[in-house]
């Protein structure tokens, strides 16, 4: 399986939280700069740490490992409920993933210099041989 494949595997069920909560999915590197918080909506991110292997290479890697961030923006007041929600439909989607090794958050906060209440949770992955 390619980087972007893995990718994929691990953002769908976040795609599909998004649906079934009403939230808006958007793609890394969208944050509208001074946006406002009227509509909630929700960012993932996968970003690869170290692997076995000296570098990259054509083929499969025997030790992927990686970091998917998963961010809920809403708009303060409204926002808690909704980000306990939402996180907690990314939380279960993920028990049903393999890979998954660890879990940080949820954390939850209301962003002083932005009118979202923000919420991030992170899971740690060991890309499982058959996924490669």
């Amino acid at each position: 399986m390619n980087l972007q494949n893995i990718r994929k595997y691990y953002e769908y069920p976040v795609i599909d939280c998004c649906n079934l909560q009403g939230v808006e999915f958007r793609a890394e590197n969208t944050l509208e700069p001074g946006g406002d918080a009227i509509h909630k909506f929700c960012l993932a991110r996968l970003q690869f740490g170290d692997m076995a292997e000296p570098s990259i290479a054509c083929g499969p890697l025997s030790n992927k490992r990686a970091l998917f961030v998963v961010e809920y923006y809403g708009p303060k007041g409204i926002g808690p409920a909704d980000a306990q929600d939402f996180m907690e439909c990314v939380l279960c989607s993920f028990h049903e993933l393999e890979g998954v090794v660890n879990i940080s958050g949820p954390d939850f906060t209301s962003l002083d210099d932005r009118p979202y209440f923000f919420a991030r949770i992170s899971f740690g992955l060991q890309i499982p041989q058959d996924l490669n």
